[in-house]
């Protein structure tokens, strides 16, 4: 997912009057932003108590949940699992946004029940900025749904931005929270087994 990554650049276009302006002050490649590295990685919620596994770079990022599976009726019905993430190395100037998440699983869900999911994103430099992407996978029918389902959920221009990346690169600690939750009646099902997301960069 990370080799989607967008990327956001912003840049004034010249008369044929206007003076060119000189080689420093015009916006980098996409090649010249640098990758963070990663410093720090962790995790919390009643669907990660056993931590998931991360794979992958800052921009190209996947979790492989272990224990991450809601079932209704009963105590588990909503699960979620937030990932709390530090890096730096990015290149100063730049600030990045999640602006898709992707959770892969499976659903077993009886007529009249739906499973509802939800994607948190902010930073906690600024918490009260944050982005929630909502959707539904919903059972009208009359037979069960048992299938892997792909969630997909797009941020458009609606992003929680990092702090603007100084001469360290630091973007902050970034948090993503998913979240799943089964409703109505009937023994329903769901298993999150692998998340990825795309992030968009700008400049700042």
């Amino acid at each position: 997912m990370g080799l989607l990554s967008h990327l956001t650049v912003l840049f004034a276009t010249a008369t044929s009057t206007a003076l060119a302006a000189p080689a420093s002050a015009e916006v980098p490649a996409a090649a010249e932003i640098a990758t963070p590295r990663i410093t720090s990685i962790s995790f919390s919620g009643n669907g990660c108590a056993r931590d998931p596994k991360f794979s992958g770079t800052f921009n190209n990022p996947s979790v492989t949940f272990t224990d991450f599976a809601a079932a209704s009726p009963g105590a588990n019905q909503t699960l979620n699992c937030e990932v709390h993430l530090q890096a730096t190395g990015a290149s100063p100037g730049w600030q990045v946004a999640l602006s898709r998440n992707t959770v892969k699983g499976r659903v077993v869900l009886p007529p009249g029940t739906a499973l509802n999911y939800y994607t948190t994103s902010y930073f906690s430099q600024d918490a009260s900025k944050t982005c929630t992407l909502r959707g539904t996978v919903s059972n009208t029918g009359t037979g069960t749904l048992n299938q892997g389902v792909t969630l997909v959920s797009d941020a458009g221009g609606d992003k929680a931005w990092s702090p603007c990346a100084g001469s360290d690169g630091y973007t902050g600690i970034m948090n993503i929270n998913f979240r799943g939750a089964l409703t109505g009646d009937g023994r329903a099902y769901f298993e999150a087994l692998t998340e990825e997301w795309d992030l968009e960069w700008r400049r700042c």
